[in-house]
């Protein structure tokens, strides 16, 4: 017997297993007369477990983000809160002044921790992601970061980042990262954010585009960014 989940079959006592991970209360009538004794599925032995590529996405997405990082040991990198003055549109359609504060967190976790006793499963680095609160939900969202292009692309003299000294990279710097343009450094006039949707106003009309895309630095991301919602 199979259970679907997301048009991903598995087999039906792992399906279970995956249902009580992503759901808090039982979802389906038949379920319910032992919904109590089914142990939800950790991310080690998603991990571990499951080789299918498609059904290992489905399974981490079952799990859910928060539940796999407090598996793993997440270490603390740095933090910094930014305070904020943003344009937004009000009920009656005012634009109006809006200050708030970001809080960014940068977080370490050890390859170890994330991948231990998994073959063939991404590489011998540790991983890092940067931590944020969606500014209209008020949602907290992780995002995955390669932490030697943030560095790389933060720093023009030493472009090595040693993973043994983390403190190199900033909270800041990871989340400008997660924002890709192909307009150049120093040709930008404004950045405007709404969501997963950016903005990206460039400060003259011709030789902008460097034919390939780049991240954000730091500096445009504290200078740049004129507008959240």
């Amino acid at each position: 017997m199979k259970i679907i989940i997301n048009n991903t079959k598995f087999d039906y006592n792992l399906g279970c297993r995956l249902l009580k991970a992503k759901h808090k209360n039982c979802p389906f009538d038949y379920l319910e007369e032992f919904w109590n004794d089914i142990e939800p599925i950790t991310f080690k032995e998603i991990a571990q477990s499951i080789k299918n590529i498609e059904e290992r996405r489905t399974a981490i997405q079952c799990l859910g983000i928060e539940k796999l990082i407090a598996e793993v040991n997440p270490i603390l990198v740095d933090k910094e809160t930014i305070e904020k003055r943003t344009t937004w549109v009000d009920e009656q359609g005012n634009l109006i002044e809006k200050s708030f504060t970001d809080t960014y967190e940068l977080y370490k976790v050890e390859n170890k921790d994330l991948f231990n006793g998994v073959s063939n499963f991404f590489g011998n680095n540790d991983n890092y992601y940067v931590k944020c609160k969606d500014t209209s939900t008020d949602r907290d969202y992780l995002i995955w970061v390669e932490p030697q292009s943030v560095y790389r692309t933060n720093n023009i003299i030493s472009r090595w980042f040693d993973d043994r000294d983390s403190s190199k990279i900033t909270a800041i710097q990871a989340i400008a990262w997660t924002i890709q343009t192909d307009i150049a450094e120093g040709q930008i006039e404004k950045i405007i954010r709404q969501g997963d949707c950016i903005l990206i106003k460039p400060n003259c009309k011709q030789g902008m585009n460097i034919n390939t895309t780049r991240h954000l630095t730091e500096k445009e991301y504290r200078e740049l960014l004129v507008a959240e919602s």
